[in-house]
């Protein structure tokens, strides 16, 4: 004997659209398989004062430290495998402990062509660096606080929160400006406008 389908029970309201949805996606994140990471012997490797991610490749986790793009980054990982002999796919964080002084001296002592360093011509040694980290957050606070001490024309518009390098600011950059928009005299900043006073009733016509 087959089994009878079950009648639905014409009262009960249908569900609604955003239910289906809420429940397909649901069983699509159960049908979905875990990927399990890879094994690595060192969650987080610190270096040059800075703590990477140990499931990264040495080029990825060497971009994350401020001041070093993605180009540098492949520069940088390609100098540290030449001197270690290291294949370019292992993860940062099954590196040896051993090798680890070798990536630190490379941050350290960056040698990169003059084009891709970050500060040309540095204004007291005259030499082209490239900094990364805390010597870069150090070295553009000095800058900004030489520009408004020495009261250039740069410096004053840092200080004032305006644009530096040309841009238009009448239609772009408008938030920092104040009060945008135009105000009426008799509407302060922040506040609604007066409401106009109620109009007078009118007489009706033919009494006194």
């Amino acid at each position: 004997m087959s089994e009878v389908p079950e009648k639905k029970n014409a009262a009960m309201p249908k569900e609604s659209k955003d239910l289906k949805e809420k429940k397909d996606s649901q069983k699509k994140q159960e049908q979905k398989v875990e990927v399990k990471k890879a094994q690595v012997a060192r969650e987080i490797v610190r270096v040059a004062g800075a703590d990477l991610d140990g499931n990264l490749k040495v080029n990825m986790a060497l971009n994350t430290i401020k001041g070093i793009g993605y180009r540098t980054a492949e520069v940088l990982a390609n100098q540290f495998f030449e001197k270690t002999k290291l294949p370019k796919n292992v993860l940062l964080g099954n590196i040896p402990n051993d090798k680890d002084e070798v990536l630190n001296e490379i941050l350290l002592k960056i040698k990169l062509p003059n084009w891709m360093t970050n500060r040309q011509k540095d204004l007291y040694t005259g030499e082209d660096l490239h900094l990364t980290s805390s010597d870069l957050i150090f070295n553009v606070r000095e800058d900004k606080q030489r520009l408004s001490r020495i009261k250039a024309r740069r410096g004053m518009r840092l200080q004032a929160g305006l644009r530096v390098r040309g841009q238009r600011t009448k239609s772009n950059f408008r938030r920092k400006m104040g009060v945008v928009g135009v105000v009426k005299k008799s509407q302060t900043p922040g506040k609604a406008a007066p409401k106009a006073p109620a109009p007078a009733p009118k007489k009706a016509a033919g009494k006194k």
